[in-house]
């Protein structure tokens, strides 16, 4: 859950605490389920990407394939297999994405390729 939304909730606690004290039991239980009902909605609608998000994972999957080793290994079965150049900006723009993704919390844990090392 993003700050914003985080304290957007705080204070929507806070009035609930205000208001409840002069409704009835049926009362404070509906005030409480649209409050539920509310954050579950936010949670869980649709995020919609636009150009300055493609522009931000564009940039940070740049930015790690000119610092980072060209040369990346993936496990496969037993072996090691070497990620080629053209599937390396692959694996680097689907984990800018991923990134990007969890930043904006649509996503609950962040996913990265098990690199390995050349070495047996």
């Amino acid at each position: 859950m993003s700050s914003n939304i985080k304290e957007q909730l705080e204070v929507d606690i806070s009035r609930f605490f205000e208001q409840i004290d002069s409704q009835n039991h049926n009362d404070q239980k509906e005030t409480l389920r649209l409050l539920f009902d509310k954050y579950f909605h936010i949670t869980k609608a649709d995020y919609m990407m636009d150009m300055h998000d493609l522009r931000e994972i564009i940039g940070s999957a740049t930015g790690k394939f000119a610092n980072e080793n060209a040369v990346r290994f993936l496990k496969s079965g037993n072996q090691k297999v070497k990620v080629s150049q053209n599937d390396l900006v692959k694996t680097l723009i689907i984990e800018a994405t991923i990134g990007h993704l969890n930043k904006k919390d649509c996503l609950k844990k962040t996913a990265k390729f098990d690199y390995k090392e050349d070495k047996f």
